[in-house]
C-alpha cells in the first residue's frame, strides 16, 4: 500500500497543472494566479483510478463542448468536490464531481470568456485524498472559429479512457 501511495503521488506530481494556490481544507478556498494550458491528468494506476480535466470549453449552445466536467473512474463521488471561481475571486460553481458546469455563475448568469481557477478535492476509492488547483478557459467563437492565439487547449470531446486522444470538433484558428 505504501508503494502504491508513493507511486500515485509521483504520478500526480509529474502530471498536474501547476497553479500558484493557497488552499485550506476547512473552507475549500483556492486562488490560482498563473495557469498552464497543460491538462490535469492522472492515467489509470494499479487501482484503476484515472481522471482528466479539460483546459477549455465553449458553452455556446451548439452541442459541442458546451459543458465542463471532470472525466474520471475510481473516485469516491460522494466525497469528491469541484469548485470554480472567476479571476475576481467570486465563486461561480461548486458541487460534486459528477455535476457539470455550463459556464454560468451561481445566480444563473452567463460567465464571460476567460480563465477560471478550479479547486479539486478528490478522494479515490482506495482512500487517497488529492487536492489541487487547476484552471479552465471559457473560449468564445470569433466569426467562424475560436481564436487560440497559438495556445493548445484540451476540450471535453477529445477524451476517452486513454486521455486526450481525439481531435476537437470545435473550429479553431490561430
Amino acid at each position: 500500500m505504501k508503494q502504491l501511495l508513493i507511486y500515485t503521488c509521483l504520478l500526480l506530481s509529474l502530471s498536474m497543472v501547476m497553479c500558484k494556490k493557497s488552499a485550506t481544507k476547512d473552507n475549500n478556498t483556492a486562488t490560482c494566479t498563473t495557469c498552464s494550458s497543460t491538462p490535469l491528468t492522472h492515467t489509470a494506476d494499479s487501482s484503476d483510478t484515472y481522471y482528466y480535466l479539460p483546459t477549455a470549453f465553449t458553452p455556446n449552445g451548439d452541442g459541442i463542448n458546451d459543458v465542463f466536467s471532470l472525466f474520471f473512474h475510481g473516485l469516491d463521488t460522494a466525497n469528491s468536490t469541484i469548485t470554480i471561481w472567476n479571476l475576481s475571486g467570486t465563486k461561480v460553481f461548486a458541487g460534486k464531481i459528477t455535476q457539470r458546469w455550463e459556464g454560468t455563475d451561481l445566480a444563473g448568469g452567463k460567465c464571460g470568456a476567460g480563465e477560471y481557477p478550479v479547486y479539486l478535492d478528490l478522494k479515490t476509492s482506495a482512500g487517497i485524498t488529492v487536492t489541487t488547483c487547476a484552471c479552465v478557459n471559457i473560449l468564445a467563437y470569433s466569426g467562424s472559429c475560436i481564436k487560440t492565439n497559438g495556445i493548445t487547449y484540451y476540450f471535453p470531446d477529445q477524451l476517452d479512457t486513454a486521455g486526450f486522444v481525439f481531435t476537437t470538433n470545435d473550429v479553431l484558428c490561430p
